[in-house]
């Protein structure tokens, strides 16, 4: 990948994105159902692709067909870690067999307004006193039920076993003050456990301030000439 002088283009028009020749790079922060609209197009334009709503390469299908599209336009899809931490261990465990892997997120039940399980299971949650685990599933079940606040289940799973193998544990807590993500895996490297307790996002309150950061220092990343890699 050729790196010029910055050059940044903010737009909600994809075509004038794909017009545009020195643009070489497009930052998805908007949601799954654009990144299933619009990622194939801007990766058949020649340019690299950097995807926060990750919950839309839970789509097995979706997932190789932009796989394939990549490596046919040779560009790169980058897929930051979100607000959560341990994927480098995560990645080298999963070379020999990974047993179990477990999600537990503990949120404010504002942040989990809005979700399609939420209004599905018409759960009350401004009634909710005490934490109160309001999911448990599978990864792909976790992503379609909360598309807006689980995506790192979706980082997780491709990760390690999949959307299918790995759990996700929702839990409402009216206390909360921090988003809070606890992940467990255990395999033939051993276990691994990784709690992180994150500063919601000031502008917005479904995701951490961590997963902004993460994307940041994905795009520094790139341009680095040494990377710690997994």
């Amino acid at each position: 990948m050729r790196l010029a002088a910055p050059s940044i283009l903010v737009t909600t028009q994809v075509d004038e994105i794909i017009a545009r020749k020195d643009v070489e790079l497009v930052v998805e922060a908007a949601s799954q159902d654009t990144v299933k609209a619009l990622a194939f197009r801007i990766l058949e334009a020649g340019k690299n692709m950097l995807i926060m709503s990750t919950g839309a390469l839970t789509d097995d299908r979706f997932y190789a067909d932009l796989e394939r599209k990549a490596q046919e336009k040779h560009v790169r899809i980058y897929l930051p870690s979100g607000a959560i931490c341990g994927l480098d261990g995560v990645r080298s465990a999963s070379i020999q067999e990974i047993r179990s892997v477990t999600l537990t997120t503990t949120k404010h039940p504002k942040s989990l307004e809005g979700a399609p399980y939420i209004k599905e299971k018409q759960i009350d949650l401004r009634s909710l006193a005490e934490p109160t685990t309001v999911f448990i599933g599978t990864a792909r079940e976790a992503i379609k039920g909360f598309p807006m606040n689980v995506n790192v289940a979706a980082c997780l799973s491709l990760a390690g076993i999949g959307a299918d193998k790995t759990m996700v544990r929702i839990v409402a807590d009216p206390s909360a003050s921090k988003t809070q993500h606890e992940i467990n895996v255990v395999g033939d490297f051993g276990e691994l456990y990784t709690r992180v307790r994150n500063v919601v996002h000031p502008e917005n309150p479904r995701t951490s301030f961590l997963a902004a950061l993460s994307a940041v220092r994905t795009l520094k990343g790139i341009a680095e000439p040494i990377q710690i890699r997994a």
